[in-house]
């Protein structure tokens, strides 16, 4: 019996049924957890956009509305049976050697010569040889592509999103780094070499053939950008100076978020401030083991860093303002003091231009504490309304308030605003 053949069957098939089980799983708890929220917390308010979007995210069967379900399981079947035949031939390059393929052999099968492919160059033709390391760099872009695909797998399963055409893309990178490799590898024998001689089929030749074909497996757009620049083709450079200018915020910078936070949130495609400033807290707390609250808390949190910068975020913070709507309170107010409020804005407006200080009316030094600030309430009001004038802003805005009235007992309706602020500056009149 063939158990070379029975054991790439089954690492083939093994990563697809696995995951789309525990994509059934997730849908299926996440979903449990959002009905849960909407029957207690948002029993009054079951219409919130937020509720809506995240039960039509994790209902897989089309059950909480009468729109089928985003993912159809009958086509999510169809791709993974597609990858399982794209790796089935990778699985067989690397535990069978080529030459068992060409002249079938009764030796038992030796897992680890096959792996490493250590062939003994005087008991083959020199073809055979060639044929035989050919294959084994196959199987090495092979082995590249399955581990990237593995992590692109797991994470699309995580984040709600493994369909068909997860799994199509991944069987096409797949056969791009196997061809690709293939390509390389002849393409190298013919020009280092001109011909596939003993020099080519030497172990550090080989070695360094096995991985680079790891590498172009692992990441085959690089290799098809090397070709492209090697043959002259115009594409688009990357501007390395506005790239280092628009650096990440890191997820370490906010309140209760250590390395190992972050890295669990990075499960959820969250890799920044600006993924976190974003995301809907609901789904937040139902992909993740943090409450509802600590969610909520986070996501405002980054709304602050994200308008305002880490400089004056991590200012305000020394001056008890941790939230963008504990900005609001502390601005936007009508009786908020305007001593309180300039000092304020010299700090949000800390990293600002010297010639736009001095027009507003703030010391052209953020650092000069001996010319007292004397913009006024009216042009900083404008200023905190602009960065909260929000829709990710007002929609949580909407949820804490909704909390807030389950929490006092009552469902009475508010203004959009958590407290009176009165007319704006820039409010149309009657508005």
């Amino acid at each position: 019996m063939n158990w070379h053949l029975l054991l790439a069957a089954l690492l083939a098939a093994l990563l697809p049924l696995a995951l789309m089980a525990t994509g059934l799983e997730l849908r299926r708890v996440r979903l449990c957890i959002v009905e849960d929220l909407r029957d207690t917390i948002f029993v009054e308010h079951q219409e919130l956009p937020q509720i809506k979007l995240a039960l039509a995210r994790y209902d897989s069967a089309g059950t909480t509305s009468i729109r089928p379900a985003r993912q159809d399981e009958v086509m999510i079947r169809t791709g993974a049976i597609i990858y399982a035949f794209t790796c089935f031939p990778g699985f067989i390059l690397l535990f069978d050697p080529v030459v068992d393929l060409i002249e079938p052999s009764t030796r038992m099968l030796a897992v680890s010569n096959a792996i490493f492919w250590l062939p003994e160059p005087q008991m083959m033709p020199k073809a055979h040889a060639l044929l035989h390391r050919a294959a084994a760099v196959a199987g090495f872009a092979f082995l590249g592509s399955y581990i990237f695909n593995l992590r692109y797998l797991v994470r699309q399963t995580l984040n709600q999103e493994l369909s068909a055409l997860a799994f199509v893309r991944a069987s096409m990178r797949v056969v791009q780094g196997m061809v690709l490799s293939i390509v390389a590898y002849h393409s190298g024998a013919l020009l280092l070499t001109g011909a596939p001689n003993e020099a080519w089929l030497s172990n550090l030749g080989f070695a360094g053939a096995l991985a680079i074909a790891f590498i172009l497996g692992y990441f085959p757009d690089l290799g098809l950008g090397r070709i492209a620049q090697w043959v002259r083709i115009h594409i688009k450079m990357v501007d390395q100076n506005a790239l280092e200018k628009a650096r990440i915020i890191p997820l370490e910078v906010i309140d209760g978020i250590d390395h190992e936070f972050a890295f669990r949130l990075q499960e959820c495609n969250l890799y920044d401030v600006q993924n976190l400033a974003v995301t809907n807290p609901i789904e937040l707390y139902a992909e993740t083991p943090y409450s509802l609250l600590q969610s909520f808390d986070w996501v405002l949190q980054a709304q602050l860093c994200l308008v305002v910068g880490v400089p004056s975020f991590q200012q305000l913070k020394h001056h008890r303002i941790r939230t963008i709507f504990d900005l609001e309170r502390a601005i936007l107010s009508e009786d908020a003091p305007e001593d309180y409020i300039r000092a304020l804005a010299c700090i949000l407006l800390c990293d600002a231009s010297p010639c736009f200080r001095k027009h507003i009316g703030l010391p052209i030094d953020c650092n000069d504490k001996s010319h007292a600030p004397t913009t006024s309430r009216d042009v900083i009001r404008h200023i905190c309304a602009i960065i909260t004038d929000d829709l990710h802003v007002h929609r949580l805005r909407v949820l804490w308030q909704a909390i807030m009235r389950e929490t006092q007992g009552g469902s009475e309706t508010k203004p959009l605003w958590l407290f009176h602020v009165g007319a704006l500056p820039g409010d149309q009149p009657g508005s």
